[in-house]
């Protein structure tokens, strides 16, 4: 058994660590500026570089936005910045058979729902959308690159349905996830043509309001798409 030597935490990770306490605690409201650079370097009794990677640190992960005064200002994550936060232990799980099947299985258990709610709080405007993304996908079916795109931008518009936040941006990054799988498949005789007929099924299903047979649609369809 091998072990390394513990590292100390980062000075500027307890900077960030009590300004993100700060903020979940109510301390710091949404919208407020953060003290000047100068300030923070005295109430932390660090140096500027300490103070800067901190704050760089909370940007990404969409605790502070920069204003156009160039002065922090304290925000709160949106689903986008939690979900990306994943993203590195998603390239690790990708990197095997395995992972890469888990990630479709869940994939489609999850589209597979969000077509079902789509099929019971859809609006008309909501419905007139998923149609154009719909004829898009079949103008470009002789085109791969931009039916892999339009085929996107048409499970994109499932997700939408609704304006839950966090649905968009899971559906997001599990479509980024799996965007080298979607490009081998679709890449195979016939799966543009196939994949097409599956989503005229999924909005036919959402249009008439038929939550169990939209889920089955989909679901049928990403196993197909995944081959299971």
């Amino acid at each position: 058994m091998k072990f390394i030597a513990v590292k100390r935490r980062k000075v500027h990770e307890d900077v960030a660590e009590q300004i993100k306490n700060q903020i979940l605690s109510g301390g710091l409201d949404v919208g407020e500026s953060l003290p000047a650079e100068r300030s923070l370097m005295q109430a932390f009794n660090v140096g500027r570089p300490a103070v800067r990677e901190a704050l760089l640190l909370l940007q990404h992960d969409g605790f502070i936005e920069i204003s156009a005064s160039g002065r922090p200002v304290i925000a709160r994550p949106t689903p986008s910045n939690v979900v990306g936060q994943l993203s590195f232990y998603a390239r690790i799980l990708l990197s095997s058979k395995e992972g890469e099947r888990s990630f479709q299985d869940a994939r489609r258990l999850f589209e597979a729902a969000i077509a079902r709610n789509a099929a019971e709080i859809a609006t008309e405007a909501e419905i007139a959308c998923l149609k154009a993304t719909l004829r898009a996908n079949y103008e470009s079916i002789d085109n791969l690159d931009a039916f892999e795109r339009t085929d996107v931008e048409f499970h994109r518009a499932i997700a939408e349905i609704g304006k839950n936040p966090v649905f968009t941006a899971l559906h997001s990054a599990i479509a980024e996830w799996l965007s080298k799988q979607l490009r081998v498949s679709l890449r195979m005789p016939g799966v543009a043509s196939s994949s097409y007929r599956s989503h005229e099924e999924i909005y036919d299903a959402i249009k008439s309001r038929q939550p169990e047979k939209a889920w089955q649609a989909m679901d049928r369809h990403l196993k197909d798409i995944n081959g299971t």
